[in-house]
Order: structure tokens, then C-alpha cells, then sequence
């Protein structure tokens, strides 16, 4: 019997151990943990470093055609691209109002229309970094005070609906862009140059260049 009563308040210690509530998990650093991961991967996404490597090639003219957003996806409208931020590396940055950049002459004798940039009409809309979201790539046209209408085409990754210029590439003097396609990091382009016997402004010759976006580099 005394074996029993000794033994007792042992066995209901033991119990009233065991029916303690567990601690609760610190719900706010798990939330923590998961937004800082989600940062992280979204600023790898954001701030790419890509290359462009050209690969010309001569081609017979092809009927003009343009590539078409795929139904249900989010793009980057005329509207927001005509009022974007733009990187150049001859122009430097700077952001377009409804399609247009207006430069300031160096003297007040010369036209500030002569002093432009101005989105032109094509548009080729593709996921470019498999992330579902349609990017963009939109082609420009800068005066800079002479005869020359110097042509770049821009690649903006769309961001959140927020378009992000990530490149922008010289394809020449007064080149004319007929069509294009952008297949994955694939960018197509069908361009009228000027061939050996053109004037600057009158190109003919057609030619196909090829650019690869990398984002690893």
C-alpha cells in the first residue's frame, strides 16, 4: 500500500506533463521567411543583365506579318509603352510622352522636331523569360538634328503589368522593320537595308537578323 501511494504523485506528475499545451509556432517569421524568399526571386527576375548576339542572314522578301498576344494573357498596351521608360546607349534614358521624346537643340535656331524620338507602329509581343507573362519588344526612331533616322529596337520584360526595358539594340540608318516574331528568348526580325547600290533613304534589300536574350549573362 505504500508502495502505491509513494508511486501515485509520480504517475500524476507524469500525466500533468503530458497535457501541457504545446508552444505555438511563431506564425509571423514563417510569414517573414516566405515574402523574403518571393523578394529574392522576384529582384533575380528584375534586374537581368542580357545579351544580344546578331546573326544576319540574307533572305527572299516575305509577306508582312506581325506576331499576335496570345488570348487571356496580360500584355504591355500601346498606351503604356508609348508613356515608358526607355535606355539607349546612345541617348541615354529617358521616357516617352504619348510616343514621343522631344531633346532640346543646341541652338535655338534648329527645330526641336528634328530633335526626337518616336515609337513606331510595330509591336511583337512573346514570353521572353518563361514566366507566363507577355513581353515586348518595340522598335524607335531618333533624329538627332541631321538627314539620319537612326533605328533601335527596345525589349521590355512585363513585370507585374509594368514594363521593364531590359535592352535596346541599333539595327541602323533608316532600316525599315517589315515583321518579326519573338519565340522564347528568340527574336526574329525582317528588315529592309539599304543594299551596295541604296541611298541611305531608299533601302531594298531584304535581311533576317536573329537575337538571343540571355538572361544569364
Amino acid at each position: 500500500m505504500k508502495k502505491i501511494l509513494y508511486l501515485l504523485p509520480m504517475l500524476l506528475g507524469i500525466i500533468a506533463c503530458g497535457a501541457q499545451p504545446q508552444p505555438t509556432p511563431n506564425i509571423t517569421d514563417i510569414v517573414s521567411a516566405t515574402l523574403t524568399a518571393i523578394a529574392q526571386t522576384n529582384l533575380q527576375v528584375v534586374a537581368p543583365q542580357p545579351t544580344f548576339t546578331s546573326i544576319p542572314i540574307m533572305v527572299e522578301p516575305i509577306a508582312s506579318q506581325q506576331a499576335a498576344p496570345e488570348a487571356n494573357n496580360s500584355i504591355l498596351s500601346l498606351d503604356i509603352l508609348q508613356n515608358a521608360t526607355y535606355r539607349s546607349p546612345d541617348w541615354g534614358e529617358y521616357q516617352l510622352s504619348n510616343g514621343v521624346y522631344y531633346r532640346t537643340p543646341p541652338t535655338s535656331q534648329e527645330s526641336p522636331e528634328t530633335y526626337t524620338t518616336h515609337l513606331l507602329d510595330t509591336i511583337l509581343y512573346g514570353d521572353m523569360n518563361d514566366d507566363g507573362a507577355q513581353d515586348a519588344v518595340v522598335f524607335l526612331n531618333t533624329q538627332n538634328g541631321g538627314t539620319g533616322h537612326f533605328i533601335e529596337m527596345a525589349v521590355f520584360l512585363n513585370l507585374n503589368d509594368s514594363p521593364v526595358n531590359v535592352n535596346t539594340e541599333y539595327l541602323g540608318d533608316r532600316v525599315i522593320v517589315e515583321s518579326g516574331t519573338v519565340e522564347g528568348g528568340l527574336i526574329t526580325l525582317n528588315l529592309r537595308t539599304q543594299g551596295p547600290n541604296d541611298p541611305a533613304c531608299c533601302p531594298s534589300q531584304i535581311e533576317e537578323r536573329k537575337f538571343f536574350y540571355d538572361m544569364n549573362n
